[in-house]
Order: C-alpha cells, then sequence, then structure tokens
C-alpha cells in the first residue's frame, strides 16, 4: 500500500488538472479603461472648494482651488477618484480631494477653444476646473490623448489626458501672446520656486546673446568701414566680410534663444 501512494497522488492531480480546466477572471470594459487611466499617483490635499472627479486643480495664496483662468502658472493637478495609488493622512481631514499632478487620468474639457484632437496640448480656462485646447504658448495641463469632437463650447466632457504641468511654447501666434508669456513669468516667480529660476536663466541667456550679438556686430561693422577706407579698391571683400558676420551674429542671438527655449521646456 506505501509503494502505490506515489502513483495514487500523481494520478489524483492529473485527474484534478484535467476536470478543472483553467481559469479565468473576468472584467468588464469599464474596469479595463479605468485601469488603464490610473496609471499614477495622487496625494490627498485640502481643497478649499467642493470639487469632484476630472477638475482642474490650482494652487494659490488662499488654498487649493479650481484653476479659473487659462494658462495659470499655479495649475497644480486633476482631481482623481481612481488613481493606481493614493496617498491619504493618518488622521482623516475634511476638506481634501485626491490630486493627481502626473500620469494618465480622465480630465473635464469644454471646446472653448475648439475640438480637441490625440497629441493636442491641454490647459486650463475660464470655467472653474474645466480644460480646454492650447492654442498658444503658455503653462500647460498636459497632452490629450484622445479626440473630443463636441463642437458646442457650452459642454463639458471627460477624456483621458497625460498629465505633465509644464510651459509650453506653441510657434504658431507665438509674437502675439509675447506679453501673456511674460505676465505668466512673472506671476510664476511667486508662485513656484522652479518656473521662477527657469524663467530667470532663460532671460539671463536671451539677454546675454542679444548683448554679446550687437558687440559683436557693432565691432566688425566699424572695422569694415575703417578698412574700406584705407583700402577703397578691397570694398567689395570687405563688404562681402561684413555680411557674413552679421550671419554670424543672428546665429548667435538665435543659439541663445534656442537655449532659453529648451531650458523652459526641460
Amino acid at each position: 500500500m506505501v509503494k502505490k501512494l506515489p502513483m495514487l497522488l500523481i494520478l489524483f492531480c492529473l485527474v484534478i488538472f484535467f476536470v478543472s480546466g483553467p481559469i479565468f477572471a473576468q472584467s468588464s470594459e469599464a474596469d479595463t479603461q479605468t485601469f488603464n487611466a490610473a496609471s499614477a499617483m495622487a496625494i490627498q490635499v485640502p481643497i478649499t472648494e467642493e470639487v469632484k472627479d476630472g477638475q482642474v486643480i490650482c494652487s494659490t495664496e488662499s488654498g487649493n482651488k479650481l484653476c479659473t483662468r487659462a494658462y495659470d502658472p499655479s495649475t497644480f493637478g486633476v482631481v482623481s477618484n481612481t488613481p493606481a495609488l493614493s496617498f491619504e493622512a493618518d488622521v482623516e481631514q475634511s476638506g481634501t480631494a485626491p490630486v493627481m499632478s502626473s500620469g494618465k487620468t480622465f480630465v473635464l474639457v469644454s471646446s472653448a477653444n475648439g475640438t480637441i484632437t490625440k497629441s493636442d496640448y491641454i490647459t486650463s480656462s475660464s470655467v472653474p476646473g474645466v480644460a480646454q485646447k492650447a492654442i498658444k504658448s503658455g503653462y500647460i495641463l498636459g497632452t490629450a490623448l484622445e479626440d473630443y469632437n463636441e463642437t458646442d463650447p457650452q459642454k463639458v466632457g471627460k477624456i483621458l489626458v497625460s498629465v505633465s504641468i509644464r510651459p509650453a511654447i506653441l510657434s504658431k501666434g507665438a509674437g502675439e501672446n509675447l506679453i501673456d508669456l511674460i505676465r505668466e513669468g512673472v506671476d510664476a516667480a511667486f508662485l513656484s520656486p522652479l518656473a521662477s529660476l527657469r524663467y530667470i536663466v532663460a532671460a539671463v541667456v536671451v539677454a546675454a546673446s542679444v548683448i554679446l550679438g550687437f558687440i559683436y556686430f557693432g565691432r566688425v561693422a566699424r572695422s569694415g568701414v575703417e578698412a574700406i577706407g584705407r583700402n577703397p579698391l578691397a570694398g567689395q571683400r570687405i563688404q562681402a566680410s561684413v555680411i557674413i558676420n552679421v550671419f554670424l551674429t543672428m546665429i548667435i542671438m538665435g543659439g541663445g534663444v534656442l537655449i532659453a527655449y529648451v531650458v523652459l521646456i526641460m
């Protein structure tokens, strides 16, 4: 009987395996969508207003509240009731909500700046807590991961957004919103030390490149005029040299602007 015991155990395991078969867990489409969206951590923060899932929150001197202006540099995050991970205080505190500052989550949006397509920049708006498409440079909430085709700007919907709060520069219409960028940069100096440092470094780089460019161009122009006065026969070659140095001056200034742009978006 003892010798047959191992064979009986093996036979019992084989019967259980073939009879029971594989076991699968069922999940609804809504659960799958929520799981795919919940890809980041939320932190319970005190909020001075009543909020709901998907609303955009700004951090102000008077506390955390719904954002009420477009391209707000004080944008803090999005209320998310279904994050992948949430940190809560040990002691229950009233007037708090889970807020995500990065990752994928659903955001309330409107078509105030037009319909939204995938990969469009998303920013805050004048509608409390509602985001919209970004059409000029400024602070953004993140990038749209799906389309929003509702044409009525009064209606509000919800789309999946990759939240990454940062300043962004859109090349289209950049000249028209230079004053807005300066104003938002001044605001950021009082709201975010990191944003303040970025704007300061960018401003110093641009100013230095412009000053160096003008100094270099002034010296080249003066030496060119003096050279033509001393040797009029070589005027064409001297003029060509001056033109080349003008292009070099433009490259110096453009390089400074490019470096400043990289500092703002990194």
